[in-house]
C-alpha cells in the first residue's frame, strides 16, 4: 500500500506536514545529489495557477540536511525569467543551492529498451547523474494528456526539440520517457490550481499540497480532486495497470484530508484545435526528417501505427 498525503494550509505549512506523514526524511536518507523539479513552464506567478509556488520548495528544502547537494532545475527557454519572476532566484541565494536551466545542460541520448514511440530520447545529463528527482508539479489542467500532474512533469528534462517530438505523440510518448526516467518523490502544488488550460491561467483556489514517493498514486489522487476520471488519463493510468502483477502497489491510503472534502470539478477545453495543431507539429517535423530514425521502430507497433492512421489519414 502506497500514501498519499492530501494536506490543508498554506503552500509551506502544508508542504512540510505532507513531507511529514510520507516519511520523506526516512525516504532520502543516504541520497546526496539531489534534482527538485518544480513546473516553471513560462514567466507566470504561481498565483496564476501555471507555475509551482516558491514556498513549496523552500519547505523541502528545510526538510533535507544541509550535507545534500541540491539542484533547483527545469527547462525552457525563458526559465531563467521565472526563477526571478517567482523568487526562486532569491531562495538559491538564501539556501545556498543551485539553480539549472536544464535547456542549457549537456544532454544524453538514452535508447529505450521497448520503444513505443520513440527508440531514444535526450535527458539532461545533471538530472541522470543525480541520486534522487523531486517532481513539483502544479494541479492542473493540460489539453493533450487530461492533467499535468507529477509524471508529466518530467517531460522538464528533455531539450526543447525533444519536447516538441513527445509533444507530437501525446500521450503515447510519456511512456517511452518514464521507461527511462520517473521521479523518486512528487509534490503537487494545489494551493492555487489552474482549469481548462496547462498555459493559460484560469485559478483555481483549492488549497491544498499533496505528497507520496510514488507519482503514479500521486497522479491517480490529482485527478480525482479535479474530477477527471483517471481511466481518460492515458499515461496515468497506463502506468497503473502495470502493476496489475503488483497488490501491494496498487492500493492507495490516503493520510491527511479526504479526497471528497477537497475535491472540485475542474472545467477542461474542447481539445479540438489542440488536437489540430498537434497534428500539424507531428506534419512538420515528419516532413524535416526529425522522425526518421524512429520508422523501423513505428512499424513494428500496432498502437502506434494506428496512432498514426488517425492522425494523418
Amino acid at each position: 500500500m502506497v500514501k498519499v498525503a492530501i494536506i490543508r494550509g498554506n503552500a509551506y505549512n502544508a508542504t512540510l506536514r505532507a513531507l511529514e506523514l510520507t516519511k520523506f526524511r526516512k525516504i532520502i536518507k543516504g541520497r546526496k545529489k539531489i534534482i527538485i523539479k518544480p513546473n516553471l513552464v513560462l514567466p507566470i506567478h504561481s498565483t496564476k495557477g501555471i507555475t509551482t509556488d516558491v514556498n513549496v520548495v523552500r519547505a523541502i528544502l528545510d526538510f533535507l540536511p544541509s550535507s545534500k547537494k541540491v539542484i533547483i532545475a527545469d527547462g525552457s527557454s525563458e526559465v531563467e525569467k521565472t526563477f526571478k519572476l517567482n523568487e526562486y532566484a532569491k531562495l538559491a541565494k538564501e539556501y545556498g543551492v543551485q539553480l539549472m536551466n536544464l535547456e542549457k545542460d549537456e544532454k544524453i541520448k538514452v535508447r529505450i529498451n521497448r520503444p513505443i514511440v520513440f527508440r531514444e530520447i535526450d535527458i539532461a545529463k545533471t538530472v541522470l547523474r543525480s541520486d534522487f528527482v523531486i517532481s513539483v508539479a502544479k494541479l492542473k489542467i493540460h489539453s493533450l494528456t487530461g492533467i499535468t500532474g507529477s509524471l508529466k512533469n518530467m517531460m522538464g528534462v528533455c531539450p526543447k526539440v525533444q519536447r516538441l517530438k513527445l509533444h507530437a505523440f501525446l500521450p503515447y510518448s510519456l511512456l517511452d520517457l518514464f521507461s527511462i526516467i520517473l521521479p523518486d518523490f512528487g509534490i503537487i502544488d494545489g494551493i492555487i490550481g489552474n482549469e481548462i488550460d496547462e498555459n493559460i491561467p484560469h485559478p483555481v483556489k483549492v488549497g491544498v499540497i499533496l505528497a507520496s514517493k510514488d507519482c503514479v498514486a500521486l497522479d491517480i489522487v490529482a485527478s480525482e480532486i479535479m474530477g477527471i476520471d483517471v481511466e481518460k488519463v492515458f499515461h496515468v493510468c497506463s502506468m497503473y495497470r502495470k502493476r496489475s502483477w503488483d497488490k501491494k502497489n496498487r492500493q492507495i491510503e490516503i493520510v491527511g484530508e479526504d479526497i471528497k472534502d477537497v475535491k472540485k470539478i475542474f472545467k477542461r477545453k474542447n481539445f479540438n484545435l489542440r488536437s489540430y495543431t498537434q497534428k500539424m507539429i507531428a506534419h512538420v517535423l515528419i516532413n524535416l526528417g526529425i522522425f526518421d530514425p524512429l520508422y523501423s521502430s513505428i512499424e513494428k507497433n500496432l498502437l502506434v501505427r494506428k496512432l498514426l492512421k488517425s492522425m494523418f489519414f
